[in-house]
């Protein structure tokens, strides 16, 4: 198998993967769980989660939202203060303006590796609140 071959598997497999997180966005709308489950499903990241994932500081972060807003292939929202980036068109402006596909992936991997501690349930009190008083 070429390198373009395997290029364009790997192109395929990542499209695949796309279509199936959309197709489920599209049987959520309606419900009122649909947002945490966007949440829950890696369709949304911080500034903080896209910098982890992308390996760069929340300051890149910033600037590609501004560049891609600026080249008419906007990637986040800004709500209550609060970016929220749209995973699939960060993952997309990497390989488009930040490495290409190998970037992506690269990207893709470490979004796999940070999501079960990120999307874990958290604790209501910290540890040091559930002590006895006194």
């Amino acid at each position: 198998m070429t390198d373009d071959q395997k290029a364009l598997a790997a192109e395929l497999d990542r499209l695949s993967g796309d279509a199936t997180r959309l197709a489920e966005c599209v049987r959520r709308l309606g419900s009122a769980s649909g947002a945490m489950d966007n949440l829950r499903d890696r369709l949304f990241l911080t500034v903080a989660e896209a910098a982890a994932v992308c390996d760069v500081t929340d300051q890149a972060i910033y600037n590609w939202i501004e560049h891609a807003a600026r080249v008419r292939r906007p990637m986040a929202e800004k709500r209550a203060n609060v970016w929220i980036i749209v995973t699939a068109q960060l993952l997309a402006y990497i390989e488009k303006h930040r490495g290409g596909l190998p970037a992506r992936v690269e990207a893709e991997n470490r979004l796999r590796k940070f999501w079960p501690k990120w999307s874990g349930p958290e604790e209501l009190y910290p540890d040091e609140m559930k002590r006895a008083p006194g």
